[in-house]
């Protein structure tokens, strides 16, 4: 459980679900992993997000929503546990994130399934009778 000063992401990265965090603090979580990240101080206070990686190993570079769901604010120390989410738990994050960058596509392609899935079925009834 590492304790790590949080610092803000730059302005480019603003508004995302991305935390920066360099690979030896990762538990093992790749590149753009999405992992649940748990303030162990208050473990009721949890964000997903996506991991991505930076050079600083005293840091965790997270944005405003990331920092206001962990109850931490810039120049804090945050000691944290990552779990890394199944495809259920992605799946999860991909509709319910506050990002429309992502949840806008992310609804669209599951519309698009169930869709899909609705013509497919309608196409083996239509065969059957």
């Amino acid at each position: 459980m590492p304790q790590l000063d949080v610092k803000g992401l730059d302005r480019s990265e603003w508004g995302g679900s991305i935390v920066r965090l360099h690979h030896s603090h990762r538990s093992g979580i790749g590149r753009y992993g999405v992992a649940r990240i748990i303030n162990t101080a208050d473990r009721s206070r949890s964000f997903d997000a996506v991991l991505l990686g930076h050079d600083d190993e005293t840091a965790i570079y997270m944005a405003f929503d990331a920092r206001q769901s962990l109850g931490i604010d810039k120049g804090q120390r945050l000691s944290f546990d990552l779990k890394e989410l199944g495809w259920f738990g992605k799946l999860r994050w991909y509709l319910k994130t506050p990002d429309p960058r992502i949840y806008i596509p992310a609804w669209l392609a599951a519309w698009s399934v169930v869709l899909g899935l609705l013509g497919f079925l309608l196409g083996v009834v239509s065969l059957l009778k």
